[in-house]
């Protein structure tokens, strides 16, 4: 766990002092992360305010979100649908939520496939049943010339929060 927690702090340490330099590493190089991590804060909000529109105005038409399960949602109209059931069966869903004691470690790069944010942060999630759970979601998330979300792939352990529902997990019947 120590070795973990050493990477996580330190790696973001050497990316920020190597986009001083501006190098270019296998196609690959770090760019601000400001005008992306922008998109991720108008989604940490619209997510919190369980606001489906205002989380698809962040997204591209042909958008896909990748889930750890093997499950995706592709497109605005499946991604509605989803955004609605998942946002009804919690009364409170918070990204970023480690407070000063564990902010987001977050930072940018651009390779030939486009502009890529990626985020390490705890989310707290409180169920309608009242069942609570905090856990730790990783992800890559890759943006057009426009600056809408093409893309999410998300890591973290869904066995926990799937056991949140009532009923079945949303995710578990994405057709």
């Amino acid at each position: 766990m120590k070795k973990l927690l050493l990477v996580l702090f330190i790696t973001p340490m050497l990316f920020i002092s190597c986009n001083e330099c501006n190098c270019d590493v296998d196609g690959r190089k770090l760019i601000d992360a400001t005008p992306l991590e922008a998109k991720a804060q108008l989604m940490k909000e619209a997510f919190a305010n369980k606001n489906v529109d205002g989380m698809l105005e962040l997204f591209s038409e042909d958008m896909v979100w990748n889930f750890p399960n093997g499950e995706k949602i592709e497109g605005k109209e499946q991604a509605r649908a989803v955004f609605t059931s998942v946002f009804s069966q919690w009364e409170e869903m918070r990204m970023d939520a480690g407070g000063d004691e564990n902010p987001p470690i977050v930072f940018a790069t651009e390779r030939d496939n486009g502009r890529w944010l990626l985020r390490w942060s705890p989310y707290y999630y409180k169920a309608l049943n009242g069942k609570e759970i905090t856990l730790f979601n990783h992800n890559a998330i890759s943006f057009d010339d426009d600056n809408k979300i093409k893309g999410i792939f998300t890591f973290y352990d869904r066995n926990e929060l799937s056991k949140m529902y009532d009923e079945e997990d949303p995710l578990e019947s994405v057709e």
